[in-house]
């Protein structure tokens, strides 16, 4: 086997290692509320904002409203806006958080990397422009790429811990409607 080889060998063990084994753990989702007046569960126009790349999440955000009594009026002065966001995460100690990923690529993904990800969501109430009351709503999870968390892929894949963050958001959220 030649050097080019070890190498791609190599490279193709911390691809696996970091894109193929990835195991994320939820927060809890936590609100933060600005209420101005009370709304009731009538017909609304309903706005998704940032949902470009989610847009399974945002047809089960909307599931939700309907199986909840809320009816989409497109004439409706009453408007929801929901914005998703992301956040840059903070990590408490980055010099760590940069020397595990380097030590994860050195070790062919061996060693799992940390990636913390934030975002928030949004439930925005206004009527004729003016904004009636504001929930936001942090979203958040620690993910582990590499070889040993392939234990955890199984029931603990990034994608299913965020989409029931967001369904665990908006749940709460119409129960203070």
């Amino acid at each position: 086997m030649t050097f080019n080889h070890k190498i791609l060998s190599l490279f193709h063990s911390v691809f696996i290692a970091f894109f193929l084994n990835c195991a994320a753990f939820s927060d809890t989702v936590i609100s933060k509320e600005r209420k101005f007046q009370s709304i009731g569960k009538e017909k609304v126009r309903i706005v998704f904002t940032g949902f470009y790349r989610y847009e399974q999440e945002k047809n089960t955000i909307a599931e939700i409203f309907l199986k909840e009594g809320i009816v989409e009026d497109p004439d409706s002065n009453l408007e929801l806006e929901v914005i998703l966001q992301k956040k840059e995460p903070v990590y408490k100690y980055l010099f760590i958080h940069r020397l595990n990923f380097i030590i994860t690529l050195l070790s062919g993904g061996f060693v799992p990397s940390h990636i913390r990800t934030e975002k928030t969501l949004t439930f925005r109430y206004s009527k004729l422009g003016a904004v009636e009351k504001e929930s936001v709503y942090d979203i958040g999870m620690d993910q582990w790429r590499g070889i040993p968390v392939v234990i955890f892929m199984i029931t603990h894949w990034p994608n299913k811990i965020y989409k029931e963050q967001l369904i665990e958001a908006t749940k709460l959220e119409i129960k203070e409607i």
